[in-house]
């Protein structure tokens, strides 16, 4: 803005009344906080709120997955471990060669197909079976297992 245009802007507000003035003040100032409030404050706000929902969506999240525990039948679980194990392995389709009880473990030497074998010992383990040891031999094309299990 050059000098000539600020002095006929400074001769035009001086020949405004006061009343004038004051309403050409306050629509200024009114604006100024329409303003703020759009430009500033409003998307700040709709941020905040977005983070705060964002955050109680994690927060309910974490608390569903700290309860969250494997599904476990609860008649599997009543059942002694020696049991629950022959049944599981023979409808897996494996061969049990040995199955001797001492205190509270189970030694197995079990065998048969390898995805199968590994799935069983999976399923175990999914229906409280503790695995406490585990050593692997293939013989033959088929995998054999020796498996020490605890309730």
């Amino acid at each position: 803005m050059n000098v000539d245009r600020w002095r006929v802007l400074k001769q035009t507000w001086g020949s405004l009344s006061r009343r004038e003035q004051g309403l050409l003040l306050g629509l200024a100032g009114a604006l100024s906080v329409a303003l703020a409030y759009t430009a500033i404050w409003q998307p700040t706000w709709q941020r905040r709120e977005v983070a705060e929902r964002q955050y109680q969506q994690q927060a309910e999240l974490n608390a569903r997955i700290q309860r969250a525990e494997p599904t476990r039948d609860m008649t599997v679980a009543t059942r002694p471990l020696s049991v629950r194990v022959n049944e599981s392995a023979t409808a897996a389709g494996l061969d049990m060669a040995q199955m001797e009880v001492d205190g509270d473990s189970l030694r197995l030497a079990v065998s048969g197909e390898a995805s199968a074998l590994l799935h069983w010992l999976d399923q175990q383990e999914r229906e409280g079976a503790v695995l406490r040891s585990l050593t692997l031999e293939v013989e033959n094309g088929v995998l054999g297992a020796r498996v020490v299990l605890r309730q």
